[in-house]
């Protein structure tokens, strides 16, 4: 996608005075006010060995206005999009690849931010990236003297290998290990999730005042002879990764579940969105989208339970069929919309969020297919304020 000069030229001068109506050429609808940021990454599952150029992820930019229309085409290296994710303080996409022979989780920074133009693609390698289910972002700050606080990002990765050896990766400071380089070591720790077979990862906000404290959501199916879905929940994650010595494998007996979280009656769980200014986490189940209020005190405890979602959204008014990959915008006052992806119709759908009651909502507007390409896994940069 091309931009004018006069558009670059009438950002520069909106920058300066702190109030912008920014406009790319020709498909992005008018927008008036201060310019916020509402970006639905879209990874396609989509993978020709002999059709190198077939790109593999788009940028739907903006995502809350009246079409899915305007978009950003993308040609990652990955074999195949698997799982996306996108972090504001990483200035960088990160993705991960839905065949067997890919073991490279791809890491790409912005060529240009108020954009959201991706650039250079670098890649992460590891013989143990395969089958990768989820993808989240940690961050931990310590005070370093009085000079200020040091922040130190970790890169999560969940894989679905089978029981006994299905896996939790962490990589610390992800973009310095692009080609591993200066010989790092890739990973710091690889902790094995015992007989949890990851659907999912998900880090919610922890209910303590330390920030640094995250709880880690896997998501399961198939469990046990009644063939249970749910969520493994952990709160030991900065003890793993920051209090204890750097190990490269760790056992399953020392990274357990202070609890599981049963859904009744649901199975066939997918990818989560969770939004904490909202209230709100979502995760695809067969053909529908399952909605639970108040995560924190869901996912609270150290007894296992059962629980029902608080909304279903699902029927033929939704239009959708095997829906997977969900995002919530969870902007305080913007944010009205989710987003869903569906593998069999291939197509991109957007609701309101006031709907959820309804259960069997129709889309606010026509669901999104884009040729012959498959959506699957989603996530939505969604700011209040372009802080670039």
């Amino acid at each position: 996608m091309k931009f004018s000069f006069q558009s670059c030229i009438i950002l520069f001068f909106v920058s300066v005075i702190g109030f912008t109506s920014c406009k790319k050429l020709d498909d992005e609808p008018v927008r008036t006010g201060a310019t916020l940021i509402s970006r639905l990454y879209v990874s396609f599952s989509d993978y020709d060995q002999n059709n190198s150029a077939l790109k593999n992820m788009m940028i739907i930019d903006p995502a809350d206005t009246t079409n899915l229309d305007n978009i950003y085409q993308y040609l990652s290296p990955a074999k195949g999009g698997g799982p996306i994710l996108f972090d504001a303080a990483a200035r960088a996409i990160f993705q991960a690849s839905v065949t067997a022979q890919d073991t490279f989780l791809q890491v790409i920074p912005f060529a240009n931010e108020i954009y959201g133009i991706p650039g250079n693609a670098g890649a992460i390698g590891y013989t143990g990236f395969t089958n990768v289910r989820g993808l989240a972002y940690y961050t931990y700050a310590q005070q370093n003297g009085n000079s200020g606080s040091v922040t130190t990002p970790f890169l999560l990765a969940v894989t679905n290998r089978g029981a006994g050896n299905s896996m939790l990766y962490a990589i610390s400071t992800p973009s310095g290990k692009v080609g591993s380089k200066g010989g790092a070591p890739i990973i710091d720790k690889q902790i094995n999730l015992g007989t949890i077979v990851p659907s999912s990862l998900t880090l919610l906000n922890s209910i303590t005042s330390d920030s640094n404290e995250k709880l880690v959501l896997v998501g399961f199916n198939n469990e046990g002879t009644e063939n249970k879905s749910g969520f493994a929940v952990y709160s030991q994650l900065k003890q793993e990764l920051i209090d204890r010595a750097r190990d490269t494998i760790v056992a399953s007996t020392r990274f357990t579940p202070m609890m599981k979280v049963y859904i009744n009656g649901k199975t066939g769980l997918g990818s989560v969105s969770y939004a904490p200014k909202k209230n709100l986490l979502a995760v695809t189940s067969g053909s529908e989208v399952l909605f639970f209020k108040d995560p924190n005190t869901l996912f609270s405890g150290s007894t296992d339970k059962t629980v029902a979602p608080d909304y279903v959204i699902g029927g033929a008014n939704t239009g959708l069929v095997k829906p997977w990959g969900v995002a919530i915008d969870d902007r305080t006052d913007q944010g009205k919309f989710f987003y869903v992806s569906d593998l069999t119709n291939r197509t991109i759908s957007r609701f309101p969020l006031v709907g959820l009651s309804e259960g069997n909502v129709k889309p606010d507007i026509a669901a999104k297919t884009y040729g012959s390409l498959t959506p699957n896994y989603i996530f939505l940069d969604a700011r209040e304020a372009n802080v670039f």
